[in-house]
């Protein structure tokens, strides 16, 4: 069976639209299970920072440690805010209207045949591909912060704990239990 040059470039059209069409499904499933993390994230900050700081407020004096923990804290939600504040740019479909003005009824000339259609839009979703990524690994990098912050969060509460209950003896296991943690 053979094939002509035009036949195998409608194939290699369709075909690079399906593997766009795919990219752009695989980047929005990111964004939401980047979201979901980034909520599962603010609720572990939460409950360490009321199991913690509730602790905290009955010793009426708050220690640098605990300062730390709130700042930690503060700037971690603020982390997951920039996570999930809904954003009008990400790019991971062609509304239909602008797809039959362009592609089906142009305003000059004739439609476009299928295969020149699943091209252009193959070309389409590659800059809107790069586009979301970009949006996606910097969201990426706020997120990772913010789980670093929490991790200093936990140490600074722990930390003030051990230093406020006297027990200076458990200090160092847990700093070797916190890097251990941090290097995991």
């Amino acid at each position: 069976m053979s094939t002509t040059a035009g036949d195998a470039s409608r194939e290699g059209y369709a075909l690079a639209y399906r593997e766009a069409r795919m990219g752009l499904e695989d980047q929005e499933r990111a964004v939401v299970e980047l979201r979901a993390r980034a909520g599962a994230l603010i609720a572990a900050a939460a409950i360490t920072t009321s199991f913690f700081g509730g602790q905290t407020l009955v010793k009426h004096s708050i220690s640098a440690a605990a300062w730390i923990a709130i700042g930690c804290f503060v700037l971690l939600g603020f982390a997951v805010l920039l996570v999930l504040w809904p954003r009008r740019d990400w790019e991971f479909s062609l509304a239909p209207d602008q797809f039959i003005a362009t592609y089906l009824e142009p305003a000059e000339g004739e439609p476009l045949a299928l295969h020149l259609i699943e091209r252009d839009l193959a070309l389409h979703m590659g800059r809107s591909a790069e586009q979301n990524r970009r949006q996606l690994r910097t969201l990426m990098g706020v997120f990772r912060i913010g789980a670093a912050l929490l991790v200093v969060e936990v140490l600074a509460l722990d930390w003030w704990r051990c230093l406020a209950s006297r027990l200076y003896s458990r200090l160092p296991r847990l700093l070797a239990l916190s890097l251990c943690v941090l290097v995991r």
